[in-house]
Order: structure tokens, then sequence, then C-alpha cells
């Protein structure tokens, strides 16, 4: 009890890096799903005025995709398979220009 004090009174951070990026990206695909069930489709515009946060991660995620299969690395990417089949189970298309015409063609 005494070294979890003074961990903590010098600021200490029980939450890793990594649980806190992950809890960050469970936020936002969240925050994508609720889009979808408004709009009918995850294809966010990059400045979309309602929540520009969301525009930006999902252009980041497209980013990290390519990443993902250009070679690199999860930690470098911040993109894993689990994220993908997340991303896709909910129809997240990895192409700006794919996202588009799908768009309207419904």
């Amino acid at each position: 009890e005494e070294r979890i004090n003074k961990l903590e009174s010098i600021g200490f951070n029980w939450v890793s890096e990594y649980t806190s990026k992950q809890h960050k990206w469970d936020e936002m695909f969240e925050e994508l799903k609720q889009f979808k069930a408004k709009h009918g489709h995850v294809d966010v515009p990059r400045r979309y005025a309602e929540n520009q946060k969301l525009g930006n991660w999902v252009m980041n995620q497209r980013q990290a995709y390519r990443k993902y299969k250009a070679g690199f690395v999860q930690s470098n990417s911040g993109i894993c398979e689990e994220r993908i089949d997340r991303l896709e189970s909910i129809g997240f298309i990895w192409t700006r220009n794919q996202a588009t015409s799908s768009i309207q063609e419904t």
C-alpha cells in the first residue's frame, strides 16, 4: 500500500499506453457505428462538421491499413487483423473511391 501511495504521489499512471490507445480506438469505433446507424454507411467525410475527429479517424484507419498491407508491423501502422475484421464487419471500405461509389449506388 505504501509503495502504491508513493508511486501515485509522483503521478504514476497505472493504465498502460497500449490500454489507453485501445480504449480510444474502441470509442472511435463506437462513434463510427453510431454514424452508420444515422447515415446508413460508414464513409465519414474527412471534414465532417458534426464530428471532425471521427472523419480524421476514418482517414487514419485507411492510411494505417495501407501501411499494414505494405508490410509495416502493427506498432507502426496502428492496425491489426482484429481491427480490420471489426471495421469490415460494419461495412468499412478501405479506399475512398470505393466508399464513394458504393454510397452512390444505394
